[in-house]
This record gives C-alpha cells, sequence and structure tokens, in this order.
C-alpha cells in the first residue's frame, strides 16, 4: 500500500485511556495463539485469497487491463473454484490492487482504483469498498480522498470498515454505508482498523507519544461517540512500515514479510486495552550479540518449522537459535559449521516466501555451502560450487549439487544423498522427488550450453530428450537461480548472450522452458 494521506475533516474531542501494561521489555500479555503473517490472506497473482467458513475460501483480483474487479468461490465440499464473477465494474474505474478481508461467509474488500487510468506510484483517489454476505451479491462505495489500506471485519461478518485519513467509512446492515470523520493527531504514518459485530470501531496509527517517544495509538467509539484514546508504546513505529489487522482483535507491526520482525498487538474482548501479545523475535531475549556485517545474524524461516537464527562471532563458527514462540525467547544456540581456515560471509538467501525445509546459502573463500536442516534440530554442512541451488516449483523439495553428488532436502525423507553431480559449468540441478532429480545439461558439447535433460538414477545421470532452448557461438559460463519471486525460475548465459529456463515436470517427463530474458 503507499503511504500517502489526503485530509478529511476533524471531529470530536478525545478522551485518553492510557495503557498499563503494554510497554515494550514488560511481559507481553498471555495468550494461546498470537497471530502470525501467516494468518493474512493469500498473496496471489493480482490479489488475494481470503478464508471462509467451512474450508471455503474466496480469490479477489484484478484484471490485467484493471478494468474489472473479479470474485472466484472455492467450494471445499466438491475441491473446486467455481466461475469467476465480476464484483466492481464501471465506466473510466481503472483499479490495480486489491485487499480483503473474511469472517464468516462475509467478505469486505477495498479496491484501490482511479479514474481513468492507474498509477502505481500515486495515492489512487477512486477506490472503492465493497462488502457481501454470501460472496454473491456485493453493495460498493466510492471512498472519499485517498484510500488503499485494508479493511476490517467483525468476528461476526455482520460489520466491515475502512480507514481513511482523519475517518474511516463503515458499513453495517443498519445503516449501510457512512463515512465518519475522526480526529487522529498526529497521525502521519500507516493505520489500519477494525470493528466488532456491535459496529464498535478501533482506529490504530502510529504517532509521537506524549513523552517524546513512538507509540501506537489505538481510538475506540460506537458510531459518533467520543472515542477513548490508548497509546501502547512500541519501538520503531514512527516509521513507513506495515501495520495490519489479521481480525477484530489482532494488529501485526513491522516488516510482515518477515516473522523475526513482526510484533502483535491484541485485545482479548473488544472493550479489552489493546497490548503487546507478541515480541517480535529479533527484539526478543536470548539471541547472541552477534557482529554485524557479512555474517551477522540472519533470520530463516520455512513452513511449519521453527524460527532460526544464525550468525557467527568471528566468521568461522556459525551459531544456530530456534525461537520459541510459547516463551518468546531464543534457545541456547548449538555450532552448525565451522571454517577452519577462511571467513565467511552470507551468499544469496533472498527467496519469495519460504521452503519446506532451510537451506542457508554460505561462502568461506573459494568454498560454498549449503546449511541444511529439514527438522529444525538436525543440521548439515553440504558442499557446493558454483551451480545454483534447485528448488521445485513449491519449494517442498531443494536440491544441493556438488561435483559429483547431489542432495534433495525434503521434510518426506530428510537428507537423500543420489549418485549424481553437476559436472558442466551451466549444469542446472533440480529436485524431481523426495530422492530423485532432473538436470539441464550440455554433455560437454556446444560451449557448454545445456542440449538435454537428463533424470538421475542409480547408476549414473540416464538421458530423458534433448531440449529446445537456444545455444549460442560463445562459450557459456553460468548458470543462477532467480529465487525471488514464484514460480521459480535460472538464466544461463555466456557473456552477453543468454536465457531465463524453468524445468517443468509434464506428466512422466522433464521439458526446459525458456522464458523471457
Amino acid at each position: 500500500m503507499g503511504t500517502l494521506r489526503a485530509a478529511l475533516g476533524v471531529a470530536g474531542l478525545v478522551m485518553v485511556l492510557c495503557s498499563a501494561g503494554a510497554a515494550t521489555g514488560q511481559e507481553p500479555v498471555p495468550r494461546s495463539a498470537p497471530a502470525t503473517p501467516d494468518d493474512l490472506p493469500e498473496e496471489v497473482r493480482g490479489g488475494v485469497v481470503v478464508d471462509l467458513a467451512d474450508g471455503d475460501r474466496f480469490k479477489v483480483t484484478v484484471a490485467r487491463n484493471l478494468k474489472t474487479v473479479w470474485g472466484t468461490r472455492y467450494d471445499a465440499a466438491s475441491g473446486g473454484w467455481g466461475e469467476r464473477r465480476p464484483i466492481l465494474r464501471k465506466d473510466n474505474l481503472y483499479c490495480g490492487d486489491v485487499d480483503a478481508r473474511a469472517a464468516g461467509g462475509a467478505v469486505a474488500v477495498i479496491a484501490e482504483c482511479d479514474r481513468f487510468g492507474y498509477a502505481e506510484d500515486q495515492a489512487p483517489v477512486a477506490s472503492h469498498a465493497l462488502y457481501s454476505s454470501d460472496t454473491v451479491t456485493w453493495m460498493a462505495r466510492k471512498l472519499p480522498g485517498e484510500a488503499y489500506d485494508e479493511p476490517g471485519i467483525a468476528p461476526g461478518g455482520t460489520a466491515a470498515v475502512w480507514p481513511l485519513h482523519q475517518g474511516y467509512v463503515t458499513w453495517t446492515a443498519a445503516e449501510g454505508f457512512v463515512v465518519r470523520e475522526l480526529s487522529m493527531k498526529g497521525q502521519e504514518y500507516t493505520v489500519t482498523a477494525v470493528i466488532d459485530d456491535a459496529g464498535t470501531v478501533s482506529v490504530l496509527y502510529a504517532t509521537v507519544s506524549r513523552d517524546g517517544g513512538c507509540a501506537l495509538v489505538a481510538l475506540t467509539r460506537a458510531g459518533d461517540a467520543t472515542p477513548t484514546r490508548q497509546e501502547v508504546p512500541l519501538p520503531d513505529i514512527c516509521g513507513d512500515v506495515d501495520l495490519l489487522n489479521v481480525d477484530a482483535s489482532s494488529v501485526l507491526f513491522g516488516e510482515v514479510e518477515s516473522a523475526a520482525e513482526t510484533w502483535v498487538v491484541s485485545r482479548e474482548t473488544p472493550a479489552s486495552p489493546w497490548a503487546v501479545t507478541a515480541i517480535a523475535p529479533a527484539h526478543a531475549p536470548g539471541l547472541e550479540d552477534y557482529a554485524g556485517g557479512r555474517l551477522g545474524v540472519s533470520f530463516f524461516e520455512a513452513t511449519d518449522l521453527p524460527l532460526l537464527a544464525l550468525g557467527s562471532r568471528d566468521r568461522r563458527s556459525v551459531l544456530a537459535h530456534v525461537y520459541d514462540r510459547v516463551a518468546q525467547r531464543w534457545g541456547s544456540p548449538v555450532t552448525v559449521h565451522v571454517s577452519p581456515d577462511a571467513k565467511c560471509s552470507w551468499g544469496d538467501n533472498w527467496t519469495e516466501g519460504s521452503f519446506a525445509v532451510i537451506a542457508a546459502d554460505l561462502e568461506c573463500g573459494d568454498r560454498h555451502w549449503i546449511l541444511a536442516t529439514t527438522d529444525g534440530t538436525t543440521w548439515h554442512s553440504l558442499p557446493m560450487q558454483k551451480h545454483p541451488l534447485g528448488v521445485s516449483a513449491d519449494g517442498s523439495l531443494v536440491a544441493v549439487p556438488s561435483r559429483s553428488t547431489t542432495t534433495v532436502l525434503s521434510r518426506e525423507r530428510g537428507v537423500v544423498k543420489l549418485p549424481v553431480g553437476a559436472t558442466e559449468r551451466c549444469d542446472l540441478v533440480v529436485p524431481a522427488g523426495p530422492d530423485a532429480a532432473v538436470r539441464l545439461t550440455s554433455r560437454g558439447r556446444r560451449q557448454g550450453w545445456p542440449t538435454v535433460i537428463e533424470q538421475s538414477s542409480p547408476d549414473g545421470w540416464k538421458r530423458l530428450a534433448k531440449t529446445r532452448v537456444p545455444t549460442y557461438d560463445v562459450p557459456c559460463r553460468h548458470a543462477r537461480a532467480e529465487l525471488y519471486e514464484r514460480p521459480y525460475r535460472y538464466t544461463i548465459y555466456g557473456g552477453l548472450k543468454g536465457y531465463a529456463v524453468r524445468l517443468v515436470e509434464d506428466g512422466d517427463d522433464w521439458r526446459a522452458k525458456k522464458l523471457p530474458y
């Protein structure tokens, strides 16, 4: 979302309610299961997917030409997606993004729109609030001013709210859409809003607190009543960071793409005060004071594994901590790798989404290692040459090729070493299962440009098929993983020549799919 704001009016005096237990450094409010970034809607191309009752789901996306907002429902009973239907389409209205929240069978959506065109670098001024109690019949209202923050929805799905600058819009069955002004003194940064089934709204935003520090402010009121004010001190909240509601009682703050940098602020009931219920793990106790720089602490996530932190004091011995989300502290460190001679630095560990296993890229002099764990407890230092890490399309499998072997990592089988490796400079090896791999290779021909696909076997590589990817009149120099967005892809190049490619399973066969370079 953007960071610009537009003025609405201001109204009303504000009653002050001080928070007595929310300061940083105090014990968080005990909760059985604090919210996490995984509780946010799933992001998909052009929009999001939200969860409904009984396992159903609802997908909201914008059309490629930006002229339609589409809705599609997934039926858990039949196991399939229904027909895509337009939920917003108006003449000369262009919508570039959407966000949504759901409760029960109801869905609230914000469509970020402009008239006569849409620019991502400008705050939208024709955004629309959309609400449906059943994902079939939709109500819509243009939001005043600049609007782009996510909506909030009541636990029973009976009410919804869309935050604005100095105000908000609500929807209830009794009143429909209503614009309400609210004085949010000192509000400069991101804002979110939640609503309960009685229609009581809490607007939360960051500001400079009364003592000169930074705080999260919560203004709570029913209808047009004078709001109560509460301040929840939080570090680094006076900045352009995420502030997103998960539901009517939980808000995430920080860099929510990273579980290590995400705080949780919650309340037990709509009448309870807001308080910190989960510390951002990067600020939690128990983490060693590692030096910064090329081997400072880095955090690693994998689906359904605990959060892990790796770092080194001397750039030779790498230590690992496991985060205890219940105790909200880091466990004692264990040594997972020792480099006897060369100092180490982190390699390329930027990926889109989490894998099912941990595979941390480490460079120690002219040697290259993958520090791997499939269970969060047992670690493996796997040697890897200059060839790229191979990752399955869904991130469930990782292949670590060396010259003579390939190690496949999976939750299903753990660590499986295959008697096949990457021998050519531009070889690309990807997992074909928890105990198998395929290789795109040149077999020493065509100046190193790959021409065939091979599959692993107990006796070595077995040829599967020729490829239609190009070869050039200059030597192939390098294969590189591009894991910054899904679906993952790889680039193979030499000099100014090259192409992007993805190895795709096609029934019992594999093929190399050339992509724009």
